[in-house]
């Protein structure tokens, strides 16, 4: 199988009010700023840029629910961690909206919430 030629991934997500998100990503989730394009976007990364969010400022924003499924998915990605319960304090201890830990094949961990209802799963 030969190598694939990407790196990374960037991710749009729609908030509504970019200064108030921007600080959520980078207080809540430990995300750094790479780059202000104020009123309109701000870009920040994980992973030494491997994971790259851009916060765009948006409209109208309606959650599109993760459509019914037989294997248990709620949320279009997950963060992976190797420690379900550090996450889950740390991330209520920064007043994060986070679901209970759950268990499913193997595998724990929670939903996480951000202020404009973008969710995510954390998972081991």
């Amino acid at each position: 199988m030969s190598q694939s030629p990407f790196f990374g991934v960037g991710i749009f997500v729609p908030v509504s009010d970019l200064k108030r998100s921007t600080e959520w990503y980078t207080r809540v989730l430990g995300f750094e700023i790479m780059h202000k394009d104020e009123p309109n976007a701000t870009v920040t990364m994980m992973n030494d840029n491997k994971i790259i969010f851009c916060l765009v400022r948006s409209y109208n924003i309606v959650q599109k629910p993760f459509p019914k499924n037989d294997y248990g998915v709620g949320q279009y990605f997950n963060f992976h961690t190797q420690d379900v319960e550090s996450a889950y304090k740390l991330l209520r201890q920064r007043g994060a909206d986070v679901g209970e830990i759950e268990e499913f094949d193997g595998m724990r961990g929670f939903s996480l919430q951000d202020p404009d209802g973008n969710r995510f799963g954390v998972v081991n």
